[in-house]
């Protein structure tokens, strides 16, 4: 079933008071109205109306001819009347006016006695209704006569205030001038008053006086009709409507109903209470609380029961519920037993009978109901104050009549990240898996990597065909960190926020960058805060870009005109530039491979060099260079946009330089643990308090683990032959990453072959696509379709996306039945930053995104290749190639 937005259940409002909601008539100005019961039920008796750009106008006020139209429809049952205009009009001032479209009602109104007039012959139509001029109007609809009353005359206000008070049509209006205009917001309550106001009618007793006369006496009375004399009120008369009041229990989505049916719990005249079924699309942020049903019965149905037979006018909440709407940060440690705590006081907890469900989390997705021998206050009351936690969770306690807390309606949210977007799913990890994006609430825009926040109803799993899941960009807040407590507090800026920082699971899950434990050594840097009402549910350090840099090599002299002294550097970012030396700079004889540098742009291609710091060779090995798990480089802490330059080269021997290489720039951070060789060189460059290294350079002879996310896989899909590029010559292939994004790679030499197109491969992007033969790693040569370097070429079962496993045959296996069954069945592991390449191994193209589905059971051919980290089978899978053809070896 279609599943509605629960816009206001999933905000996270905290209201520590008794809630009286309405149902909502979906008017764009909804939130002006005060009178929500009014208006909603007048909407839908059809007494009074909207305008045409969707808004009510609540504060605008009611002309006179508009009040005798609603006057007339609600005396007719909410359908437009047959009425009439006199051949000579009762008011000068209608007729041949902008008001003229109202004759025919007004002269209704005249000949029921409802309105007389304002003198002179005249009725003012375009002049605002009073309240106590609709309140005349209104008793005489109800059976008063205006005469009889004293509703003309010189007092006639004072006495049609006086009977609408006793008859309560200033009912939640005590405040009112009933002289001034009225607005449309109060004319609806009015209304709505007066239609659940009994009629009247009049008594004629005729009685023999003390002298023997007879005497005739008129007396008011409230109507009654039929065999059991019964009252009667304007709704029942006109709209033949009843009142169904009880608890609104749910929609299809909770209960076991048909599409677009809710239900309520109750009863009409408080007879045996009773289970109705409908349509009516209700929201669900009204569970649990009484309502009213106004309906008709209808021929086939239960009569005094609402059912799809009858006519539903409206659902309204009658505000008799107390309702509690807090947040799980809201709740409190226990302090009696029996009882929840929060806002600084104790509320009673009643018991649960048996199989009375008393905590329901997402609508249904999880229940806890009473043990078979019933459970305690106490139990209920621990289940509910167990909820507390440091989390904008929001729960809705529900109260009886006696004022005890009954139920706990949660609704839980999670971050996640968007890992794929296409036209027709979404994919985010954190356990949530593909989901359909017509089938969900999912914002606009949402894009690969977005850090959001998910809820899911009716089901725990977001993929089950009954769950419902909104999916919102997570709010977000950036600054300098000021301050920290453990991982309950965080101060950015100077705000401080209670931060759930210790989810460790979920942060692990969702982003690797996320913190997971306090943020130690890290005052003054930049941090990104996601928030969700104003609670951190996880924080990142930010990387900022810096003037930092590696000379990769130098030549020329320092002022010397004809030959400057000019470096090729690498920048933090990881691009490479040829410079010339400003003469003010620093250092300048210490200019040489390795050597790190802090600058600032002058001009012209020039920079100057306001620190360096030369690369010196380890004596002896030194392990753990660098420590992953005290995020240390030589023993001393790493700033979070810490660089790390690496020199791809051959390990020199004692005394000698280190070959210029390939150089690499990484954020230190994402990069598992680094051991030096005997004889390496490092470097590295404190911050300008000295206390966390800033930049640092190494030599390797392989680059450093962990570094994948800065890795491409594709598909080469052109060998484009020989280039020349600043005279030097070159091979050029062209590498398809996704169908809109293709990366070239230029080899050194004459129509080198270590390429050839369909070959699956992987490689760190150089930002001038130059590279060695090494740099490149073929998982799949299109040769012979032979896997290399431990990749393997397998026959998917099944890819569990929230669960970040893939099930894959080794073998098709023999056929059976014209089906290949598949043999070796393996499952393993897959990186949460896993790279999904989809190519046309047909084409030699990169292909489109169509998922990681099962292989074809007839063809019985494999569908991926699975590269493994490291290259080692014993680890994750961190890429996956995707033939869209189902044929990987095509």
């Amino acid at each position: 079933p279609q599943k509605k937005v629960l816009s206001l259940v999933l905000c996270v409002a905290v209201m520590l008071s008794v809630m009286v909601m309405g149902a909502g008539a979906a008017f764009s100005d909804q939130d002006k109205i005060e009178n929500t019961e009014a208006v909603n039920m007048c909407t839908a008796l059809n007494i009074i109306g909207g305008y045409p750009d969707g808004s009510y106008k609540p504060e605008g006020n009611i002309k006179r001819s508009e009040i005798t139209k609603m006057i007339c429809v609600a005396l007719n049952g909410g359908k437009e009347p047959n009425v009439s205009t006199n051949t000579t009009p009762t008011f000068s001032d209608v007729r041949g006016t902008n008001a003229a479209w109202a004759e025919g009602y007004i002269e209704s109104c005249v000949a029921q006695g409802i309105i007389s007039g304002v003198g002179g012959g005249r009725f003012s139509p375009n002049g605002n209704v009073t309240g106590s001029q609709l309140a005349k109007m209104l008793l005489v609809s109800l059976g008063y006569n205006a005469n009889t009353e004293g509703f003309v005359g010189n007092a006639w206000a004072t006495n049609v205030n006086v009977i609408a008070s006793q008859k309560g049509l200033y009912e939640g209006l005590e405040s009112m001038d009933t002289s001034a205009a009225l607005t449309r917001d109060n004319a609806a309550q009015m209304v709505w008053n007066a239609m659940n106001a009994y009629e009247v009618e009049y008594k004629t007793t005729i009685i023999t006086d003390e002298n023997g006369k007879l005497e005739t006496i008129v007396t008011v009375q409230d109507k009654v009709v039929g065999t059991t004399s019964d009252k009667i009120t304007l709704l029942e008369d006109k709209y033949e409507a009843k009142t169904f009041t009880g608890t609104f229990n749910g929609n299809a989505d909770v209960c076991n109903l048909n599409d677009g049916e809710i239900q309520v719990y109750g009863s009409v005249n408080d007879s045996e209470k009773v289970t109705a079924n409908f349509k009516y699309d209700f929201d669900l942020k009204y569970i649990g609380e009484e309502v009213n049903v106004l309906f008709k019965d209808g021929t086939g149905g239960t009569k005094n029961k609402p059912d799809n037979k009858d006519t539903i006018y409206g659902v309204v909440v009658t505000g008799a519920t107390t309702v509690y709407n807090i947040t799980k940060n809201d709740l409190q440690t226990q302090k009696e037993a029996g009882t929840v705590r929060f806002g600084d006081k104790n509320y009673d907890v009643a018991a649960a009978a048996k199989d009375y469900e008393y905590l329901n989390v997402n609508y249904g997705a999880k229940s806890t109901v009473g043990a078979t021998s019933g459970t305690s206050a106490d139990d209920v009351a621990t289940a509910f104050s167990n909820l507390k936690a440091v989390s904008a969770d929001t729960i809705k306690f529900v109260c009886n009549e006696n004022g005890d807390i009954t139920r706990a309606y949660v609704v839980e949210s999670k971050l996640a990240r968007v890992t794929a977007v296409n036209n027709e799913k979404v994919s985010l990890n954190n356990g949530v898996g593909s989901i359909k994006i017509e089938d969900n609430d999912i914002y606009k825009d949402v894009a690969k990597d977005d850090i959001v926040l998910v809820t899911t109803l009716y089901n725990t799993s977001a993929t089950a065909s009954d769950a419902y899941t909104t999916v919102t960009k997570a709010e977000t807040v950036e600054g300098k960190l000021t301050g920290y407590n453990g991982v309950k507090q965080i101060t950015v800026d100077g705000t401080t926020y209670d931060a759930y920082l210790d989810n460790i699971a979920q942060n692990k899950s969702v982003d690797s960058d996320f913190l997971q434990s306090a943020p130690a050594n890290q005052i003054g840097e930049t941090v990104k805060l996601y928030l969700v009402n104003g609670i951190a549910y996880a924080a990142e350090m930010v990387t900022e870009t810096t003037q930092y840099a590696v000379v990769e090599d130098a030549d020329g002299a320092i002022g010397d005109t004809f030959d400057p002294l000019k470096v090729k550097m690498m920048k933090a970012d990881g691009t490479e530039a040829t410079v010339e030396i400003h003469k003010d700079s620093k250092d300048t004889a210490k200019l040489k491979t390795g050597a790190i540098i802090k600058y600032s742009d002058v001009s012209d291609g020039k920079i100057k060099v306001t620190s360096v710091v030369e690369a010196q060779q380890a004596e002896t090995a030194k392990p753990d260079l660098y420590d992953k798990d005290t995020k240390s480089f030589d023993k001393k802490v790493v700033a979070s946009d810490g660089v790390l330059f690496v020199n791809k080269t051959t390990i020199p021997g004692d005394d000698e330089p280190a070959a210029v290489g390939d150089f690499y720039a990484y954020n230190i951070r994402n990069l598992n643990d680094i051991d030096l060789a005997q004889y390496g060189y490092y470097s590295y460059m404190m911050d300008s308090d000295g206390s966390k290294v800033v930049a640092a350079y190494v030599t390797l002879a392989n680059k450093p683990s962990g570094a994948s996310s800065d890795t491409v896989y594709g598909i080469v899909s052109s060998e484009n032959g020989t280039v020349k590029v600043n005279d030097d010559t070159y091979t050029s292939y062209t590498v398809d990453v996704d169908e809109s994004t293709q990366k070239t790679v230029l080899i050194e030499g004459d129509n080198d072959s270590t390429l050839k197109e369909g070959d699956l491969v992987s490689f760190d992007v150089a930002s001038d696509d130059i590279y060695a033969t090494s740099d490149i790693t073929v998982y799949y040569p299109e040769s012979n379709h032979t896997a290399t370097n431990n990749a393997a070429a397998v026959f998917v079962k099944e890819y569990d996306e929230a669960g970040q496993i893939l099930s894959y045959y080794t073998g098709a296996g023999s056929v059976s039945d014209g089906v290949y069954p598949g043999t070796g069945l393996t499952t393993k592991a897959v990186d949460e930053d896993v790279q999904i390449v989809y190519v046309d191994a047909e084409d030699n193209t990169a292909g489109s995104e169509i998922g990681v589905n099962a292989f074809d059971g007839v063809t019985g051919k494999a569908n991926v290749v699975v590269v493994f980290e490291d290259n080692n089978i014993s680890k994750p899978i961190v890429a996956i190639y995707v033939d869209v053809n189902s044929d990987i070896a095509q």
